[in-house]
């Protein structure tokens, strides 16, 4: 397959957050969004990669995803939430009850029906205990899987019939048979090897991985093979979305948190965003249907 990068990765925007994540692209006001989980700030940047607007949350801002009515639905804590365009918080319409104290929500994104698909992550490794949830658009929270480690990137077939998700802790993708009913069939492994984090898939069908504390993208084939790696100049990748125009730009966000004075001085502008040009295209984001 003809290799996908036309250009160099660049520096999008100097944001230096504590962890960048849950990009998206919103086309029809040409932003790119993005949260710092750990300050629970959504920011919002031109572009041209300049941040246009910023709105505190309770943090942690673990993910968010545009919804139907404007606005956005976003994953707290331990709760689901519905914001304004400017991303002020307008209500929590659900709560998620963890099965142990300290572990929070992670990945999130909406599923091609409507529904926002949620994941929680653990802070005991020993014990494999996150969900994946699905909150309906009327607050309804339903239970799709247990037994992950840590949640991360999901994506689906263009029908909706497969679902992949991530689970980080044991370096796989998954996926599994889904659809508008949005109940989730029997994980199987896809790929793996690599602590795999944030996901999106292409209009080739191929699937860009950002790898969590590496410094690259893999993409890889419908069918799981690895097709070519993406070099960020940072040590810490969190996630991937496409965006820009055409929406071939791929934008990456990236991590500064808990890294060591002298991996600062080497790495100053870790916890940003940066973008690299592809000949191939991704889709707007799902909205929430709300």
């Amino acid at each position: 397959m003809e290799r996908a990068i036309t250009g160099s990765v660049r520096l999008f925007c100097d944001s230096r957050s504590t962890i960048s994540e849950s990009i998206v692209w919103d086309p029809e006001r040409s932003l790119l969004w993005f949260t710092d989980i750990g300050l629970g700030v959504l920011h919002a940047t031109d572009s041209a990669g300049t941040i246009a607007g910023s709105s505190p949350l309770p943090p942690p801002l673990a993910s968010f995803q545009p919804r139907a009515a404007g606005g956005f639905v976003a994953a707290l804590q331990d709760r689901v939430i519905l914001t304004d365009a400017a991303g002020a918080m307008v209500e929590t319409i659900a709560t998620i009850e963890h099965a142990a104290p300290g572990m929070r929500l992670n990945e999130g994104k909406c599923d091609p029906f409507g529904r926002f698909v949620v994941g929680s992550m653990v802070i005991d490794k020993e014990a494999p205990n996150a969900a994946l949830y699905a909150v309906e658009p009327d607050g309804a929270v339903r239970v799709l899987r247990g037994g992950f480690g840590i949640t991360n990137g999901f994506e689906w077939s263009d029908d909706g019939a497969t679902m992949y998700v991530t689970d980080t802790e044991t370096s796989t993708i998954y996926r599994a048979d889904y659809g508008p009913d949005g109940d989730l069939g029997e994980l199987e492994p896809f790929i793996t090897a690599g602590k795999h984090d944030g996901l999106a898939r292409d209009d080739e069908g191929c699937f860009w991985s950002a790898i969590n504390g590496g410094s690259r993208v893999e993409r890889f084939g419908p069918d799981g093979s690895h097709l070519e790696t993406v070099e960020v100049p940072v040590s810490g990748v969190t996630s991937v979305a496409f965006g820009g125009d055409d929406m071939s730009t791929l934008f990456i966000g990236s991590s500064r948190e808990n890294l060591t004075e002298e991996h600062l001085e080497r790495h100053p502008t870790a916890g940003s965003v940066y973008a690299v040009p592809t000949r191939v295209h991704g889709r707007p984001a799902f909205r929430f249907a709300a």
